[in-house]
């Protein structure tokens, strides 16, 4: 009597049910691989704007218009690559809202204008920063660009040590040699 009852009352929830959508492996793959590309930029950016909030580049408002200019394109690149990948309704708002978190990060910069004064220790901070972000340029060699540019902004600080200048170039250095390297190889690749 049980069996009958259950049987009767799950009846309405079998007319409910929505279909199954069966997805590809290679869009889903395609699709993880933006989004862990995406939250490592939001990552990194994260630590290039601790650098430079605490080193003082957002007293100029340009300054940071332009770093917010400039963290906004990843988000909405990835939108786009999402926009062209979805397989269901469910997926599309998850990607959309990490993208509005990382645009919603991107836009940290402008509340912090005009909040924090250069200190005489801006340099070594923005070096502490690119030193932090290299070793992962190993493994991904475009994150090299953050080091580079926290070292030309480490570079146009006024005072500077003798050692975190030599350090800084060194670190200038090295980070191009990656990109340098990193785009040798993928034209070698594109070309073969």
């Amino acid at each position: 009597m049980l069996k009958k009852s259950l049987i009767i009352s799950s009846l309405p929830l079998l007319l409910l049910s929505a279909p199954a959508f069966a997805s590809t492996t290679t869009m889903a793959n395609n699709s993880l691989l933006v989004f862990i590309a995406l939250m490592a930029f939001v990552t990194i950016n994260a630590v290039v704007q601790t650098c430079c909030y605490f080193s003082g580049q957002y007293v100029q408002s340009s300054f940071s218009h332009k770093h917010v200019t400039v963290s906004v394109i990843i988000p909405l690149i990835a939108l786009i690559g999402f926009i062209n990948q979805y397989q269901s309704f469910a997926q599309f708002i998850l990607y959309f809202g990490v993208v509005l978190l990382s645009i919603g990060a991107a836009l940290i910069p402008l509340p912090l204008t005009n909040k924090r004064p250069p200190s005489r220790f801006s340099a070594l901070i923005l070096l502490s920063g690119a030193i932090i972000i290299l070793p992962l340029s190993i493994i991904v060699a475009p994150i090299s660009l953050f080091s580079i540019a926290l070292c030309h902004i480490a570079l146009k600080q006024s005072q500077t040590p003798p050692i975190a200048k030599f350090a800084t170039l060194l670190t200038l250095i090295t980070g191009y040699g990656l990109l340098i390297y990193w785009l040798f190889q993928f034209v070698n690749q594109i070309a073969a």
